[in-house]
């Protein structure tokens, strides 16, 4: 029955529930294996700070241009599951010349962001395309548990993929590790080893992913021409006259807010602080398991005062967050911090993410967050250009920007947020009931706690259950 349109029965219900949790787990490690160390393998490879931090962003706006194409892939393959399969083979293949220019020790600029936007580009078109397999593929009755759980055992694995990348990347990188550690670990990878032996594990995950997407079913009576296609100028039109106008504008001046610091953060800390590439990755890891173990409180708070303040006061406890990077350098006080960020965008994000969903119709909800992806991706660019071209505008020493500079776009962050949660506070629409949700992870950051979509899929049981929604 793999592959071929199944109604389910107990035991094909159970193998396409233990293949979906199979993919989960390992597409968490090659998330927090892969494109998190992006960053920081340009810096290894000696790249100035700048192109570190365009190399965190820029490919994901490639990326977003190219997966709107995915619709039209998916109706010319006929099959969501064979679109991803195709993504997660791309994704493997994209490791490759991570691994050989790790071995080398060198790689062309223009490579490095090639191979990321390739990357980049399935990551962003499997990631709708999934979200309507699996909706159509499981139960209703049984989505909302499922997806919770599931999203429980995501959020350990890519926990788990950050402490195997932060001891490989330790071992690389000795006396760093020595300073932050106090005492020697008697192992010397070599630091382009540990790059190579994190992608290529990262590779080898995926690759693994490739068995349980093969192995789960086709969902009987997927109709993909009921997903109807929302064009740019459709969308684009919804916005001006739709209430939801108001709130993508808001997220739109906060995404530019906080991009102008945000990619920068890892050059900062690594560069400036001399955090070794693990101790970056110990920031990651606080701020994406609290914004994760946060999560249940944020929905709570939402269902009893509404979606709307939760957006508001998330909104507001991101404001001063780059500011406090500028009180200090002290590695413990940077990784509280990083727990008080990835907690406060959590409850932002998901205040939006109850907000936007409320007004999407299910048929059209693989095409509105595609669009939604592209959008916020030129945002998140220009805001790392506006960075970029600031700190450039300030001079560099060999590609390494001064503390001053990083000072002055960290506060000029800090100002922009302060402007952008005026737009949010003036949002005024909220939803009838901000039911349960989980969401999926696409990227890990150090200063917002990672890159999330929701999971439409695991909110359609409350809605048929008469939610209000």
């Amino acid at each position: 029955m793999t592959g071929r349109a199944r109604t389910h029965d107990h035991r094909t219900l159970r193998s396409d529930l233990h293949n979906c949790t199979g993919d989960g787990v390992t597409h968490a490690f090659m998330v927090g294996l892969g494109e998190t160390n992006f960053p920081l393998f340009a810096l290894a490879l000696g790249k100035g700070d700048a192109v570190a931090g365009l190399v965190a962003t820029v490919p994901q706006l490639v990326g977003a241009v190219l997966q709107t194409c995915a619709p039209w892939a998916i109706e010319r393959i006929g099959s969501p599951r064979r679109w991803i399969m195709l993504c997660a083979t791309i994704q493997v293949l994209g490791f490759v010349p991570m691994v050989i220019a790790a071995l080398m020790g060198a790689m062309p600029t223009w490579m490095l962001f090639a191979v990321s936007s390739v990357y980049w580009a399935v990551n962003l078109g499997a990631a709708p395309a999934w979200n309507t397999w699996v909706g159509a593929l499981f139960p209703r009755r049984i989505r909302v548990r499922y997806f919770g759980w599931r999203s429980r055992i995501y959020q350990v694995s890519i926990m788990g993929a950050l402490l195997v990348g932060g001891v490989v990347l330790m071992l690389g990188d000795p006396g760093r590790a020595q300073r932050m550690l106090g005492f020697d670990m008697g192992v010397d990878l070599g630091l382009m080893t540990a790059f190579a032996t994190v992608f290529a594990i990262a590779g080898l995950c995926r690759f693994s992913s490739l068995w349980y997407l093969k192995h789960q079913g086709e969902p009987k009576g997927l109709d993909l021409r009921s997903h109807r296609r929302v064009g740019l100028l459709e969308f684009a039109g919804r916005v001006r006259q739709g209430p939801d106008g108001r709130l993508l504008g808001a997220v739109v001046a906060m995404t530019v807010a906080v991009q102008v610091a945000q990619p920068f953060f890892t050059p900062y800390m690594s560069r400036q602080l001399g955090f070794s590439d693990a101790a970056v990755l110990a920031m990651i890891a606080a701020s994406f398991a609290a914004k994760s173990l946060a999560a249940p409180m944020w929905g709570r708070i939402a269902h009893a005062h509404g979606a709307r303040r939760l957006f508001v006061w998330g909104a507001l406890g991101v404001v001063p967050l780059s500011a406090l990077w500028m009180v200090s350098g002290s590695f413990w006080y940077l990784l509280g911090l990083q727990a008080l960020t990835g907690a406060m965008f959590g409850a932002y994000e998901l205040g939006f993410f109850f907000l936007a969903l409320e007004a999407i119709r299910e048929e059209e909800r693989t095409s509105m967050m595609g669009l939604f992806m592209l959008f916020n991706s030129f945002a998140a660019a220009a805001g790392t250009f506006l960075g970029s071209i600031a700190l450039t505008g300030m001079g560099t020493d060999a590609g390494q920007f001064s503390m001053a500079a990083y000072m002055a776009i960290f506060a000029a962050s800090a100002g922009l947020r302060l402007l952008a949660f005026g737009v949010c506070s003036t949002v005024r629409e909220d939803v009838a009931h901000a039911v349960p949700m989980a969401t999926q992870t696409l990227a890990l950051r150090p200063s917002d706690g990672g890159m999330e979509l929701p999971e439409p899929a695991s909110i359609e049981e409350a809605e048929a259950m008469g939610s209000g929604r």
